[in-house]
């Protein structure tokens, strides 16, 4: 049973082990209790005193053995062969011996002991004396009973009465996965967590920070876990009762439903935790959102933008041979185990990063794509965003889909090289065939702060803390009706969670979770988010703000750049302390932040409040954010969040540190630990139309071929000599279904036999086109 969770579990001390066969001991004649009686059906052991930890008497115990472990618990599970048929009182418990199990006590043997009752960090236990162990015979093994969870009841309520019993997971137990299999920060161990119905949804996605629903909804996610845990450490890329776990065929994402493991109910670390008694197959995860090969496809669109974290993709390591970043001291930096270089340091690795990267990047297809997690070594042939882009454009034929990257003019560049001062940056690519800068880029200079704090316990810091800079572009849209119609894309990376500010530190939450669920450096993120608001007042035509907010979908930084109401707030958005931009004071305390900019959380509109990105600690939510104001928000057709990575597994990323000898593969799948946003957007273009002359400068009658389509009875054979024209509103061609802006085969078909293409790749059909064939080849100019 149950009681107060106080803390992890801890080691007990100076408990002796177990004697198989003790001469002096035996449950003959004694009185037993039944496991059911011990478990009873409250919180804690009814055998135990109110404000105690521990019975002041000794029971008589028989039980058959369930699991025997000697690492996370040092014991064995039994359980009652029959059981009291109460639904409400668990049939199970564990009994702790402190150090490895005899050999002799295995699943299936019936042991009696006689053992104080234990309520240990929130755990039920018999805590075995020495030599009061009696082995018995082998008996018919348990029977796992299947988990249900009842209408009204937590999942962790409904563990309370398993809690100690083999069980197993039934398709109406209804547990999926909420955090994939990796490492657990609770319990510094790998391990995987289910939740009841559904994953879990960060609360702050859904709910602003503060307020009742949010904190309710935090409750309700902590009463609504199940950790999967082995007793011993697992080694790197190995699933113990998983052993078909492979990235292609066998892989695990959040939300799939988990079915057919059966195992025992611990406590421990505060959690309950399934310790598994057999092995699974892929076919036991039911992937209910499956994995798709591309992002959907909206038909309406004709320019698409998307945003990207690429999980640090770094060149500048010795074996890539990229230049050095910002942060780098020298090559050695880069090489260092924990040097300036934050992403791979082979070859190997490196290579299937970017190769996973790019097979992403061209299912996406997007005609913009704003990055975060670039290297910040510069523009040059040697950069992290020229190697990207290179490769990239390798994988089209057609040079109509290459790509081009954003450079920022001289005066903005840190040392005349860096954007900013980080080691990452974010970077924006497009495709010049499809939009057209209108001027230079824009720089937006992010706020820093520096100040000298004390905390409650009067300690003072000086706390130096830095945010990446922004990146703006304005594109013209090739072929747009209006000419002076622009696409103002800015690209963001906002400062992370992870490590703490000036607040938190005036707070006493510098080194835990802050209480408001919005983690740490809320505050400077706000700064950052009231920064971009000032500048982006006076960008003029359609706007799309993107990027890694390191926010969910109702935290302050989102507010300020949407929908924030000072005046109907119940709790205010505040500014960061000591900021300065550029050396200039921006605020010496914090601020209250004006009305938000207002601009339109797509992901939001189109799929709901919880939609989601990201996946940390096992709950989902939104930190990559497509904001649009009112002009842009009229031509999307569609959004989506590619979830190619939050809900895939972290042991099939580019890195080998905790993977092991695991297989990789280079698909999509897990290019990054963040999902691709992609925003399909229609302009209203242009009609497409095109001429195209065709002229055969040899002595042989030829004739035009398109898409293999040749014979046009209102056409005869062109002699030498001759020039024809085909316009889009030629009626052979609208016949066979071609027409202006399409890609087509075009060839000469000569002395009716030989068919000689006049280009290689497919012709776009737009625009002044002219085809030669001179008798030998046929070219396009």
């Amino acid at each position: 049973m149950r009681m107060l969770k106080l803390s992890p579990l801890a080691i007990a001390v100076a408990l002796v082990s177990v004697t198989s066969h003790a001469s002096d001991f035996s449950c003959n004649d004694q009185t037993l209790t039944p496991i059911y009686s011990i478990q009873g059906d409250s919180s804690s052991s009814p055998l135990i005193p109110d404000g105690e930890y521990i019975s002041p008497n000794a029971y008589f115990v028989k039980g058959v053995v369930t699991k025997s472990m000697s690492s996370l618990y040092k014991g064995f599970f039994i359980q009652d062969a029959k059981g009291d048929d109460n639904e409400d009182t668990s049939d199970g418990i564990f009994v702790y011996t402190g150090s490895a199990p005899s050999a002799d006590i295995q699943p299936g043997i019936e042991v009696c002991i006689e053992a104080k009752v234990k309520e240990h960090y929130g755990m039920t236990q018999l805590v075995a004396q020495k030599d009061r162990v009696e082995i018995g015979p082998e008996v018919s093994p348990i029977i796992a009973t299947n988990i249900t969870v009842r209408d009204g009841e937590t999942l962790v309520e409904a563990m309370e009465r398993y809690e100690g019993m083999l069980v197993r997971l039934a398709p109406d137990s209804d547990l999926q996965i909420t955090r994939n299999f990796g490492f657990d920060y609770g319990s510094y161990r790998n391990n995987m967590l289910l939740s009841h119905e559904a994953p879990l949804i960060k609360p702050t996605q859904l709910y602003v920070a503060g307020s009742e629903d949010a904190t309710a909804l935090a409750k309700q996610n902590a009463e609504n876990k199940l950790y999967i845990d082995t007793d011993e450490k697992t080694p790197n890329g190995v699933i113990p009762y998983f052993p078909g776990l492979d990235a292609e065929q066998g892989y695990i994402r959040v939300g799939d439903q988990l079915v057919n493991l059966e195992g025992v109910i611990g406590f421990s670390y505060g959690q309950y935790r399934l310790i598994p008694t057999n092995n699974i197959e892929p076919a036991d995860f039911i992937h209910q959102n499956d994995r798709t090969a591309a992002p959907v496809e909206y038909i309406d669109g004709n320019i698409k933008v998307a945003s990207f974290n690429v999980l640090n993709l770094f060149t500048s390591a010795s074996e890539v041979g990229g230049d050095l970043n910002a942060t780098c001291s020298d090559q050695a930096d880069a090489d260092a185990a924990k040097g300036c270089n934050r992403g791979a340091k082979t070859l190997s690795e490196f290579s299937l990063q970017r190769t996973k990267i790019v097979n992403a990047l061209k299912a996406m297809d997007a005609d913009i794509l704003g990055i975060m997690e670039m290297e910040n070594n510069g523009f040059g042939a040697n950069s992290a965003i020229a190697n990207l882009v290179t490769e990239l454009n390798l994988q089209f034929n057609d040079s109509a889909d290459h790509y081009a990257y954003i450079e920022i003019a001289d005066e903005d560049k840190n040392q005349g090289q860096y954007l900013g001062s980080d080691a990452i940056m974010v970077a924006l690519i497009y495709r010049p065939a499809k939009v057209t800068p209108a001027d230079d880029a824009q720089v937006i200079r992010m706020p820093a702060q520096h100040i000298t704090g004390n905390n409650p316990d009067g300690e003072a810091k000086q706390l130096n803390k830095y945010q990446r800079d922004s990146l703006m572009q304005t594109f013209k849209i090739v072929g747009t009706k209006k000419k002076k119609e622009t696409l103002s894309v800015v690209v963001n990376h906002l400062k992370s969670k992870g490590s703490g500010c000036y607040e938190d530190w005036i707070n006493g939450e510098y080194e835990d979770d802050p209480a408001d669920l919005q983690g740490h450096c809320n505050a400077f993120r706000v700064s950052g988010a009231m920064t971009l608001s000032q500048e982006l007042k006076k960008v003029k035509g359609d706007l799309l703000v993107m990027g890694d907010m390191n926010a969910y979908g109702m935290e302050d930084p989102v507010r300020v750049l949407t929908d924030y109401k000072p005046k109907k707030a119940e709790r205010k958005i505040m500014s960061a302390s000591g900021t300065s931009i550029a050396g200039q004071p921006l605020h010496a305390t914090g601020v209250e932040a004006g009305k938000g900019l207002g601009l339109v959380n797509l992901a939001s509109k189109w799929h709901g409040d919880d939609s989601y990105s990201y996946s940390y600690g096992g709950e989902l939510g939104s930190l990559d954010h497509a904001l649009a104001n009112k002009s842009l928000k009229k031509k999307v057709v569609g959004i989506e969040d590619w979830h190619i990575n939050s809900v895939e597994n972290s042991l099939f990323e580019y890195s080998g540190k905790y993977s092991g000898s695991l297989a990789k593969s280079e698909g999509p799948y897990s290019a990054s630990d963040h999902d691709p946003v992609i925003i399909s957007l229609k302009y209203k273009m242009k009609k497409l139309g095109f001429t195209l002359k065709i002229q055969n400068k040899s002595s042989q009658p030829v004739y035009p071929v398109f898409n293999t389509w040749f014979w046009d009875s209102t056409k005869p054979w062109m002699m030498g000599g001759d020039k024809r024209t085909y316009t889009e509103k030629d009626r052979f061609l609208k016949h066979v279904g071609i027409k202006a802006g399409d890609a087509v085969d075009l060839s000469i078909l000569a002395y009716g036999v030989y068919d000689v293409p006049c280009t290689f790749t497919p012709l776009v059909l737009a625009g002044k086109l002219k085809a030669v064939y001179n008798g030998d080849s046929c070219r396009i100019q």
